[in-house]
């Protein structure tokens, strides 16, 4: 977990040694080992790095040069395929001064230039500087798991790791981006490659940018393509679980201890299975617990700790016990308002983590490439009805009302699918998986921004049949594309970086990614419910069957009782207050009646669940804190 920055092109009445160093300095909570930063001679392009140590500690540094000094890279993330590429660079000539990734890396691009990009099998957001060519291109992985930003103006071309370093730049403008406020009220995030700031962008994932005299240009190196193979299950799942060893094998190169999040859930479990058993790897494991039993998964985490023989750490997050200025402190770390209240317990395990070790393995993606969550299902249910006339859809939300007062958890559900039937395609997605329906923004946002935005509405993308009767297929595609990047790979970005702790994704792997890619989709989940299910089978091999026979939870936190009662009111008086921010965007008679239930916990089920409820307050609340932090021009 390192920090980059830099910038090209800048105006020259600009004091060019400040601003990088003020940047990079910005991000020196994502590499506490060493700051540094190079800058060319004409002052113009400079590149800054806050280096985390975890490969060849002492020869490793950034940023780094070649030889001949012609090119000079800022390099975050690792390179797992670093000691095959390095031994064919040597045959084609290279000459290395380090054992490093890095070098490998700088020496890649040296020698093929863009045509590196497919070759690396890693997590990474990157800078190279040609001081010959006077270009300078940046790159980031395939599914975004290491994050960058970049601007461009009239004052030249910035980028960094995170919004604040470009901020740096005090003159730098700060609009907000009325259509990714829409983004968030409907999704919880910005969709790619907007940000909350007008004038700042999200390199997408798989993607290049390339600045020089001639302007700036991107491209795409990779995307999420599914290519269903006819394998038999047995089939499937011995190529499961011989990719998932090899990838987890690549993933503990280093020089450090490494640690693992075991959160009870299938994923991470059999990612310590495979450490423990397969690999013979000693891991300490680490989980939360929460004292309301259908957020709490560390019983499971218990039981296969012990069954694995590891040593295992538990974090306690008490009802009550939330502290009002450490989730505000949390909120803060974003740059941008963030939905997600999973946050919290990410920050809580990370900060122990940290506390032992700079390494851990994570179990993101394994939901998103396995079929894990049952919106996808849902999905394939939204499908099959929105097949149906019209007439029989109005008459199901015509019975649908009227079982709202007898069944109206039930009846909320039924509304959902049925509103996801009547819609096509990247809309239909959208409504399976909002925490706002589109529809109901003329309720939400203040006239004014009405007025602003017009008709825009977000849409998630995915590939299916041109009539748009798009079902769960499209539904994990769309899941790896935008909400992967956009929300959970974003969370655990910004709260291990927090610490100064690299999370690494096995299940993002390279090899993985190209499994799950073939995998047929009959194989990922069913009708009953039962996602993961060739994770499943092969977790069943090491673990008891209490393990992974159940349904799933997901890494929540119940937010509401985690914090106090006279918390919440605090929350719900500076949002409904005269110094609100929040109301000069959204309708305060949409916010008075959320923060109503969120405080006393009273609303109506069959519009809100409870977890839609405190979700949305808490929604609110971090757009207030940035709005506030912030202060941008609205």
């Amino acid at each position: 977990m390192c920090g980059i920055c830099g910038f090209s092109d800048l105006h020259p009445d600009r004091d060019a040694r400040s601003l990088i160093e003020a940047m990079t300095t910005s991000l020196a909570h994502r590499g506490p080992d060493g700051q540094a930063t190079w800058m060319d001679a004409s002052g113009r392009t400079a590149v800054g790095h806050a280096r985390l140590a975890i490969i060849d500690i002492g020869g490793g540094s950034q940023p780094m040069s070649t030889a001949d000094g012609r090119y000079v890279i800022v390099f975050n993330g690792e390179l797992y395929n670093f000691q095959s590429l390095h031994a064919e660079l040597e045959r084609l000539g290279c000459k290395f001064r380090t054992r490093s990734d890095t070098e490998v890396l700088l020496y890649a691009y040296a020698t093929w230039g863009l045509d590196a990009l497919p070759r690396l099998e890693g997590m990474y957001a990157f800078a190279v500087f040609d001081t010959q060519e006077k270009t300078l291109v940046l790159a980031r992985d395939r599914v975004g798991i290491k994050p960058l930003y970049y601007h461009v103006g009239p004052q030249g071309f910035l980028f960094g790791s995170e919004i604040k370093a470009l901020f740096r730049m005090s003159d730098l403008p700060r609009r907000l981006d009325h259509e990714a406020l829409v983004d968030y009220l409907v999704l919880g995030y910005p969709l790619v490659p907007k940000t909350f700031f007008r004038d700042v962008r999200e390199l997408q994932p798989g993607c290049w940018l390339k600045v020089s005299k001639q302007g700036v240009e991107q491209g795409t190196y990779w995307s999420w393509r599914r290519m269903e193979e006819p394998w038999s299950e047995s089939e499937a799942l011995e190529r499961t679980r011989e990719a998932l060893i090899e990838t987890l094998r690549v993933h503990l190169l280093s020089d450090v201890p490494i640690g693992a999040l075991l959160s009870g859930g299938i994923d991470s479990s059999l990612l310590v299975s495979l450490l423990v058993k397969e690999l013979q790897t000693d891991v300490t494991t680490f989980t939360v617990r929460f004292e309301e039993s259908a957020y709490d998964e560390s019983p499971y985490a218990s039981i296969v700790s012990q069954r694995l023989g590891v040593q295992h750490r538990i974090i306690q997050a008490s009802t009550g016990s939330g502290s009002l200025d450490e989730v505000q402190a949390i909120m803060d770390l974003f740059d941008q308002p963030f939905a997600d209240s999973s946050a919290i317990p990410t920050y809580l395990v990370s900060r122990e983590i940290r506390r032992h070790v700079k390494v851990a393995i994570g179990g993101d993606g394994g939901d998103e490439m396995f079929g894990g969550y049952p919106r996808f299902h849902y999905a394939d249910v939204a499908q099959r009805l929105g097949r149906l006339p019209s007439l029989l859809l109005a008459g199901g939300d015509v019975l649908r009302r009227l079982m709202g007062s007898l069944a109206p958890n039930f009846a909320r559900q039924c509304g959902r699918l049925l509103r996801a039937a009547r819609d096509r395609g990247g809309r239909r997605l959208v409504d399976l998986s909002c925490y706002n329906y589109p529809a109901e923004l003329a309720t939400i946002l203040a006239e004014r921004v009405q007025r602003q935005l017009g008709p825009y509405a977000p849409v998630l993308v995915a590939e299916g049949d041109a009539r748009g009767h798009w079902g769960g297929r499209q539904m994990i595609d769309a899941t790896v594309r935008q909400v992967l990047p956009g929300d959970y790979l974003r969370k655990v970005d910004i709260m291990s970086a927090a610490h100064g702790l690299e999370v690494r994704v096995p299940f993002l792997g390279d090899r993985m990614l190209d499994l799950a890619a073939r995998l047929p989709h009959r194989l990922k989940y069913d009708n009953a419910h039962n996602g993961k299910k060739l994770l499943r089978r092969l977790l069943a091999r090491y673990v008891p069957r209490e393990a992974f026979e159940r349904p799933k939870s997901g890494f929540g936190i119940p937010v509401d009782t985690y914090l106090s009662k006279d918390s919440r009111k605090t929350i719900q008086q500076m949002l409904l207050g005269r110094d609100s921010r929040t109301a000069e965007l959204l309708s305060r008679e949409h916010m008075t009646l959320l923060l109503h239930g969120f405080t006393e916990g009273q609303w109506s089920s069959s519009r809100w669940s409870r977890f839609l409820v405190y979700q949305n307050a808490y929604l609110l609340w971090s757009l207030e804190r940035w709005l506030r932090q912030w202060e941008p021009s609205l």
